[in-house]
Order: structure tokens, then C-alpha cells, then sequence
């Protein structure tokens, strides 16, 4: 694949994976798993910006509501990840190994109880917590391989 078409699809798949967000948002809270854990933030950031650039913010938090007034107080207590701080004020998340673990805890506790409307991780939230997401959305059906040394298909088993 050239380096034209592969940009071109990593936009085209934003685009999708944010018309799909919205669409739902209003009504749900949803999931979207990626398969990296800089693509948790990159994909958080790119769901956040569409909808400041389409003025549809509103849609993941209201003003004046309680979860606002939650996701701004608990802003302040996120222990390291930057990349969290700016987006949980929007009403989405992200979960990754990589994050602190009172990070990680305050993030579920926030989702479970629908402060945050969107939450984007890697596939580890998959295989052992449990959280009320009406919609579940996968980023790509690919997955970098080391051992391979190049992008695999996901398998069944790791989908479901």
C-alpha cells in the first residue's frame, strides 16, 4: 500500500469511527478499541476536535451539568497523563497499561458512572473489566506485528 492510500485510510477510518461516536453519543456511552496505546490518545483527541470543529461538544457533555462539574474537579486530581487532562473536560477518556493506576481506577469509576461518555482503549480493558458501554466500536481490524514485522489481521477470538 502506498503511503497516500494508508493516510487516506487512517482518515477515512477517523472520520467513520467519529460519525459513529456521534451518532450514538446523545443516547449511549461508548467504547472504542485501538490497538496501540498512542492511539488511545491519538484517536481521543481526534474524536474531541471534530466535534469542536462541527460545535457538537455539547453532545458529550452538557454545560452546567453535573458531570461537567465532576470531569473539572476530577481533572485536577489525574495524577500524570497530560494527554487526560485535556480530554476527560470533553467527556472522553483513555485507558491503557500504560497510564498510573489511580489513573486507570478514576477513569473506569468515571465511565461506570457516565461521566465520561467515551471512553478509547487498547484491548487490555477487554480482558477483565467490566463496563456499561451501549456501543462497542474497533478501530481496524489490523495489528502490528513484531514478530511478523508487518500489520496482521486481528483473529476472531480477538474480536469478539
Amino acid at each position: 500500500m502506498s503511503e497516500k492510500k494508508a493516510i487516506k485510510k487512517v482518515m477515512l477510518m477517523n472520520e467513520v469511527c467519529y460519525q459513529k461516536v456521534v451518532e450514538r453519543i446523545e443516547k449511549y456511552q461508548v467504547l472504542v478499541f485501538v490497538h496501540s496505546r498512542k492511539e488511545t490518545s491519538r484517536t481521543a483527541k481526534i474524536i474531541r476536535d471534530m466535534a469542536i470543529a462541527q460545535d457538537k461538544q455539547t453532545s458529550f457533555v452538557k454545560e452546567n451539568s453535573e458531570s461537567k462539574r465532576i470531569l473539572m474537579e476530577v481533572t485536577n486530581k489525574l495524577a500524570v497523563s497530560q494527554d487526560l487532562k485535556d480530554l476527560v473536560p470533553f467527556g472522553i477518556g483513555i485507558h491503557h497499561a500504560g497510564l498510573a493506576k489511580d489513573d486507570r481506577t478514576l477513569i473506569e469509576d468515571l465511565f461506570s458512572a457516565g461521566h465520561l461518555k467515551v471512553l478509547v482503549s487498547t484491548a487490555t480493558l477487554a480482558w477483565g473489566v467490566n463496563l456499561p458501554a451501549h456501543t462497542v466500536i474497533i478501530k481496524g481490524t489490523q495489528a502490528y506485528s513484531p514478530e511478523a514485522g508487518r500489520w496482521i489481521e486481528l483473529s476472531p477470538q480477538d474480536i469478539l
